[in-house]
């Protein structure tokens, strides 16, 4: 289970610049729980998953991880349980290594036997099993070098490397809006196998309203750094993207998202 509480980040205190990211945000998800986060630029979504993953200490809040207060860790602690994928492909992946040589320094995040036993018949076979989940024949190119293959097979292969060390919590931070609809679509669709084989604990951040109505067990509107609205599975069915702008517009006078 994640749980936030009270989270508050000021960007440059006591300047004429200081701007609150969050305002006291409280949040949370049940174990496997497939969370999406929508709302404008500079709601605070990317600040938030920020927060929950070490890149800076908050100030007044409290975060804790399957009852674990994390609050304080320093990245590389939090990282041991939290995996993210970013918006760029280019981030989270070695471009001059192999597919199976990217995805055994991920395995690897949780094998305290290290490069002992370098990349087996059992591992080659394991990242087969996980890449087949993609649907992408990716399975099949474990030699091929990262930087041959496309931004969206790369973001896939980002997906399946966070999860290899089965992670408490898995981040997606935009990561399909530097994809083509297509391919972002066929990156969608292995995010949810994914995450729904592995019953991750999951916050996905997207601009993509229909993606966030259309996957996810919640959905939470960020708008200066609150959340104004949440939605169970149950809510958002019932909801077209016209109703969801609606929504938006009667918690604030202004349109947060473009369809």
């Amino acid at each position: 289970m994640l749980q936030v509480r009270g989270l508050r980040k000021q960007f440059f205190p006591d300047t004429p610049n200081a701007r609150i990211a969050l305002d006291g945000v409280d949040l949370s998800l049940a174990p496997g729980c497939f969370c999406i986060v929508i709302g404008s630029n500079g709601a605070g979504k990317s600040t938030l998953l920020n927060a929950i993953a070490g890149q800076f200490l908050v100030g007044p809040g409290q975060i804790t991880l399957e009852g674990e207060d994390i609050g304080r860790e320093p990245l590389h602690k939090r990282a041991r349980h939290i995996a993210r994928v970013f918006q760029d492909p280019m981030t989270g992946t070695a471009a001059g290594m192999s597919l199976e040589e990217n995805l055994l320094l991920a395995a690897l995040r949780a094998d305290k036997r290290r490069f002992r036993f370098g990349l087996s018949a059992g591992r080659r076979r394991h990242f087969r099993e996980r890449l087949a989940l993609l649907g992408l024949g990716l399975e099949n190119r474990l030699g091929d070098r990262i930087e041959s293959l496309s931004g969206g097979q790369r973001q896939a292969v980002a997906l399946v490397m966070a999860v290899l060390s089965a992670p408490k919590l898995l981040l997606l931070d935009e990561h399909m809006a530097a994809l083509d609809p297509v391919t972002a679509a066929l990156v969608l669709q292995a995010t949810v196998r994914v995450v729904e084989e592995a019953r991750l604990t999951t916050l996905m951040v997207t601009h993509n309203m229909r993606h966030a109505l259309d996957v996810g067990d919640r959905l939470v509107m960020m708008d200066q750094g609150r959340i104004r609205l949440s939605l169970t599975r149950a809510d958002k069915a019932a909801l077209s993207v016209e109703d969801l702008v609606h929504r938006f517009r009667e918690k604030d006078d202004r349109v947060l998202l473009a369809s």
